[in-house]
């Protein structure tokens, strides 16, 4: 059976782990391992570590970067790391990433927060179970979390 593994952090201020597994558990069983780290610059060793010592065949990185520059580098760092982690082995991490600065107030941005994760739950299933959905939906204009903008016309 594939595990999927969910790499959170505590500094993010919603529960993202917890989203992403229970979209995952409303629409299949798949064994999931969980492991949550203090920012998202821990996230890429974390998601290694799942994949390399816990076996699983793909990855959630969540995490909400700041709202200052700082924030918004330290998460391009991050995206990196993330990057470089798969190339090493060879196996998806789907980066899902909400700024804090990308909600209009603090009840759009938890909207946001769990809709992008839900949402990206659904694609870590179909990567792992349906690919042939994804390539049904490519050219569509899909967006995570807020709505999709939708192909483009000739």
């Amino acid at each position: 059976m594939p595990t999927i593994g969910i790499a959170d952090t505590t500094f993010a201020r919603y529960n993202m782990g917890s989203a992403a597994i229970d979209e995952i558990h409303k629409n299949v069983s798949l064994k999931i391992k969980r492991v949550t780290v203090p920012g998202i610059k821990d996230l890429p060793v974390a998601a290694k570590k799942l994949i390399e010592e816990e076996g699983c065949d793909i990855v959630m990185a969540l995490g909400m970067p700041g709202a200052k520059e700082k924030d918004k580098m330290c998460a391009h760092e991050a995206s990196q790391g993330l990057i470089t982690a798969q190339l090493m082995t060879n196996i998806h991490i789907i980066e899902v990433f909400v700024h804090e600065d990308e909600g209009k107030d603090e009840k759009e941005l938890a909207f946001l927060m769990d809709r992008r994760t839900r949402e990206h739950a659904l694609n870590v299933i179909k990567l792992l179970l349906k690919p042939e959905n994804l390539i049904r939906e490519a050219g569509t204009g899909q967006r995570q979390g807020f709505g999709d903008s939708g192909p483009l016309r000739m």
